[in-house]
């Protein structure tokens, strides 16, 4: 099986000619290649939400959320249904399967189940809206702020620019927040109403029968056709002011300003306000199409940005308040930096080990796999990210040892005399099939990325891909590229006369350790079972991670004030923390903030969901000049916001590279009475409290809020002619206002909007004076109401149709599971009685679920690695040796991980599959070789000879792979580092008891007679 190698000797301009183009492909594709943070991944999340101002959580509850909550469960591709109602408002986060691909689709059978419940809901309610866009990540938010300029300025420049943004190619979507919409007031004074005796629906009938545009026909002068419009439009807030209105049921006509005050402003509370380092701004959210290169778009984006800024007045500023491109920039280019170093590495043993013209021989499969990789990332649509990254690293090991092994052998043939010619074709024939099944079973170990469903199957797609196309590129190169490099370069090296070459003294000390050992075999495989045992056992002391926190130079802070809390209030308590942030000599490493008050904000990171709208809690992303200052400036934010700010609770956050946050433990507990649920949730915050060093312990419900209840004398309302609907309709336009009308300026749509003013709405005495007109006369509140003060609920949630309230808590120096096992006792002693019960969420449950998808994949993974091994050896013994020396690659990685500290986490686990293919591949070419030489030797003698020929390859790649791991294991981060410890531990300890393991497993199985085949 030597055609690749054969042709490429006998086809040599060609063979150079496939270098050339190979490597110039590779470099001509990198500038223009698709790069991003992350693999794009399918949300399967869409948002449900309705309006109806002013009803209570538990009516939220029972009249709109359980209707639209039984409709959506009627879909069968939903997975999860996660609701939340507060005042006013309804939630719900629509989950769907794993499986589910054509997500657009159901999304639009949302919309239709959607649109058939509305007949189900009180009237007034507004929505139910469904967005399906929740998932859209924004690659860069751009703060524009205006010193001495008006909101209305602000939003002008913002639309402004956000039209010439969509210009450029690769935007797909441009949202805007932070805008305020203006609107006209009128005030009213109800002590002015009642001394003249206006009624205000005799006022707003009199307003809106003037303010209108409406056709009045046409007519044909001369054949001419003219077109009539009546307009009663007011040409300027004067107009408004100076408009007459009559008195009662006399003729008498007060201007409108003698009634109310008109003023033009903004909306009233504000809208979701957004500051960046505490000036107002409004901020573009841009979202890229989903094939672009993030670091072209993001130059692209400064570009115009730089230019639009120059054209603006003096006193506007257009800053990046996050820019996705520079971090893909840094983190791509650190994990390059990582594949450069790691070649670097290798370069040099292997140069070392084989001399200078066969250690870069070797050396030079890295280059040829990874140009090769990235074209079929090309083809394949994989974009450069830290995960496809990964997959390189993950890939180098076996890469090597391919390279190792051919270059290895030809030369040593070639050192015994043999022709290069011959070396090179020998070399192919005895290895070309060998090493193609090594590099199967390692794809194939990835399978069960492969097979993932859903988004953990999307974010795993690329790494699975990449390795299967490192390891192809790196078989081609090592039968096509490599030999005709070492037959050219050594074919003209004199031949030795000393034909048969002599053992090194390495390998005689070795053969002569394997002819003990090999009598005590069975001694050799039982130590080495014990100390998988001893290894398996101590896995249980190493803490796991799924994911590490991110490096960025950001940090979060979320901030929540007491539920209730008016967003003024918020707005005030934000600006000051903002002020602090951006002083220089409190916080020098901060270059800037942005707040987003009553909201979450844009996603702009993958993993990071926005938090709900709530006018009690504001978002923090932080800027630092770099990393470790990022860290710094969050300890030193986490203890001054503790210190200074006891009235609100805080929550000081670094990024997360996965779903959920690592260390915290959601308990989540479910049932159908709000006020044990509130019991049950204080009980398991309480468990945690006493568990030291707890971080963050709380609900996801909040406190309880004071509401003032009107309670009707139904009798004496009636009596007065007085319905509850004109009540609540009154009581709602004095404190909430209502838009009467429309006030019309330019393109510019304003509503008029009709309240009480401040000595009303803002005093209990304003409430119990509001007047109701009636038969000509002013009727006060206090004649048929009384108000009564109550507490209730300040949101409800409910997750898959039931009640569900979460304790979150993290352990400043535990994991997930540690935390969760100080409290599993007592958990166990909570009263669940009534239809109560409890469930884990959080990392927990995600890497529960994600390790049982991953392990539902393996019989097909184990079922093709067996097959293939079977399919080179035609033998079950040897199959059975293959696979029993995979498990030595765990008794390193304990001992590696505890004592540098570091965790077990995802890409620690793909680094574990990588292992067991690289062991895979040194038992395959051993066990071979070992066929080879029994051919004329007997079994002893052949497994001592074969042994001692396979002792420099295997110690040079795994010399070379734990090495060239060095780089990342002492500055690869907080990814990379626990992956290469992993790997160079595990490596390190399997390969020198592999040397034993075979060779004495090899010997029992065939010592009682069989045929080497």
């Amino acid at each position: 099986m030597n055609f690749l190698t054969r042709f490429s000797l006998a086809r040599s301009r060609f063979t150079i000619a496939v270098m050339i183009v190979l490597l110039a492909a590779g470099v001509a594709l990198y500038p223009s290649f698709p790069k991003r943070e992350d693999p794009v991944v399918v949300i399967r999340t869409a948002v449900v939400s309705a309006l109806s101002p002013g009803m209570a959580p538990e009516r939220v509850e029972n009249l709109i959320a359980i209707p639209i909550e039984r409709k959506i469960r009627e879909l069968a591709e939903v997975k999860d249904i996660r609701t939340l109602a507060s005042e006013g408002s309804l939630i719900i986060y629509v989950d769907l399967k794993d499986e589910i691909g054509n997500v657009n689709a159901t999304w639009q059978r949302l919309r239709d189940k959607m649109g058939d419940v509305k007949v189900e809901l009180p009237a007034g309610v507004a929505g139910p809206f469904v967005n399906s866009d929740f998932g859209d990540v924004a690659i860069a938010t751009i703060a524009i702020t205006g010193e001495g300029f008006s909101q209305r300025e602000l939003k002008d420049v913002g639309e402004d620019f956000r039209k010439k943004l969509y210009d450029l190619p690769g935007t797909a979507k441009i949202d805007l927040l932070g805008v305020q919409d203006e609107r006209v007031w009128l005030e009213l004074d109800v002590r002015k109403l009642g001394s003249v005796g206006v009624q205000v629906n005799a006022l707003v009938k009199d307003l809106q029968a003037q303010n209108v545009v409406v056709p009045s026909g046409s007519m044909n002068v001369d054949g001419t056709r003219l077109l009539l419009e009546t307009s009663g439009d007011f040409p300027n807030v004067r107009a408004i002011e100076t408009m007459l209105t009559r008195v009662g049921v006399t003729d008498s006509l007060v201007r409108l300003a003698d009634l109310v005050t008109v003023h033009r402003g903004y909306v009233s509370p504000k809208t979701k306000p957004v500051y960046f380092n505490g000036r107002a701004a409004v901020v573009l959210s841009v979202i890229m199409q989903p094939d672009q290169d993030v670091t072209q778009l993001g130059r692209r984006l400064r570009a115009e940005a730089e230019a639009y800024e120059r054209q603006l007045p003096i006193g506007y500023a257009i800053s990046f308040a996050s820019f996705q491109a520079d971090q893909v920039r840094a983190s791509v280019n650190s994990a390059l930096s990582s594949v450069a170093q790691t070649f670097v590495v290798v370069a040099a043993l292997v140069v070392l080990f084989l001399g200078l013209r066969a250690g870069l021989i070797a050396a030079m499969i890295v280059p040829f796999a990874i140009m090769f990789a990235l074209i079929g990332m090309r083809q394949l649509g994989i974009a450069l990210e830290q995960v496809s990254i990964a997959a390189i690293i993950i890939a180098l090991g076996l890469l090597v040892d391919n390279g190792v092994v051919i270059v290895e052998d030809i030369v040593s043939r070639i050192g015994r005399g043999m022709p290069a010619q011959a070396a090179g074709l020998a070399s192919g024939e005895q290895y070309a099939f060998p090493l193609l099944i090594s590099s199967v079973t390692t794809v194939a170990a990835f399978l069960p990325l492969f097979l993932l469903p859903g988004s953990s199957g999307e974010y795993g797609y690329s790494l699975a891909a990449v390795v299967a196309l490192t390891l192809a590129g790196s078989w081609l190169a090592a039968l096509y590229i490599l030999p005709a490099l070492t037959v050219w370069l050594f074919g003209r090296v004199e031949i030795s006369e000393n034909r048969p070459a002599s053992p090194s003294p390495l390998q005689w000390i070795y053969g002569t350790a394997l002819q003990a050992g090999l009598r005590f075999a069975p001694l050799v495989l039982a130590a080495c079972i014990g100390l998988i045992v001893l290894s398996v056992a101590l896995f249980g002391r190493v803490p796991r991670q799924m994911f590490p926190l991110s490096e960025r130079n950001q940090f979060l802070i979320y901030m929540n004030m007491p539920d209730g809390t008016d967003i003024s209030r918020t707005e005030t308590q934000a600006l000051a923390i903002s002020r602090w942030l951006g002083d220089k000599t409190q916080n020098p490493e901060v270059a800037s903030n942005i707040v987003y008050i009553g909201d979450g904000g844009p996603r702009f990171y993958l993993t990071l969901t926005p938090v709900a709208p709530d006018p009690a809690s504001a978002f923090f992303l932080v800027d630092a000049n770099d990393y470790p200052g990022a860290v710094r400036a969050a300890d030193r934010a986490w203890k001054y916001l503790y210190t200074n700010h006891p009235e609100g609770r805080f929550k000081v956050k670094r990024l997360a590279m996965g779903a959920v946050e690592s260390g915290i433990v959601d308990v989540e507990i479910s049932g159908p009475d709000a006020d044990r649920l509130l019991k049950l949730s204080e009980h398991v915050q309480s468990l945690l409290r006493a568990v030291a060093g707890v971080r963050e312990n709380e609900d996801d419900w909040g406190n309880k809020l004071i509401k003032v209840v009107v309670e009707i004398d139904q009798d004496r309302a009636r009596q007065l002619g007085i319905t509850t609907e004109d009540i609540a309709q009154l009581l709602n336009t004095y404190f909430s206002g209502d838009a009467v009308s429309t006030y019309r300026e330019g393109d510019n749509l304003i509503p008029i909007v009709l309240r009480a003013g401040a000595y009303t709405s803002e005093n209990l005495e304003g409430l119990t004076s509001a007047t109701f007109a009636k038969n000509g006369g002013l009727i006060p509140l206090a004649q048929f109401a009384r108000l009564r003060p109550e507490f209730d609920l300040a949101r409800i949630r409910r997750k898959n149709q039931e009640r569900t309230i979460t304790v979150s808590a993290r352990g400043a120096s535990m994991t997930a599971g540690q935390l969760l096992e100080s409290i599993r006792p007592g958990l166990q002693t909570l009263d669940l009685a009534g239809g109560y019960h409890v469930a884990i969420g959080g990392e927990i449950e995600q890497s529960a679920e994600t390790n049982q998808k991953l392990v539902a994949g393996f019989p097909l993974a184990l079922g093709v690695m067996v097959l293939a091994i079977i399919l080179q050896f035609n033998s079950f013994r040897r199959t059975l040796l293959t696979f029993i020396t995979v498990p030595l690659i765990l008794i390193g990685i304990p001992y590696g991980l505890l004592l540098t500290g570091q965790p077990l986490s995802f890409f620690g686990t793909l680094g574990i599959i990588s292992l067991s293919g690289i062991i895979i591949n040194n038992a395959i070419v051993l066990i071979d070789q070992i066929d080879i030489e029994r051919r004329e030797l007997s079994l002893r003698d052949a497994i001592v000879s074969a042994a001692e020929k396979r002792l420099r390859p295997i110690l040079l790649t795994s010399a070379t792979t734990v090495l060239g791991l060095a780089p990342m294991a002492i500055a690869g981060g907080a990814l990379w580092q626990p992956m290469a410890i992993l790997m160079m531990s595990g490596l390190a300890i399997a390969s020198l008891l592999t040397l034993f393991f075979v060779p004495a497993g090899y010997f029992l199985l065939f010592r009682f007679g069989g045929s080497h085949h």
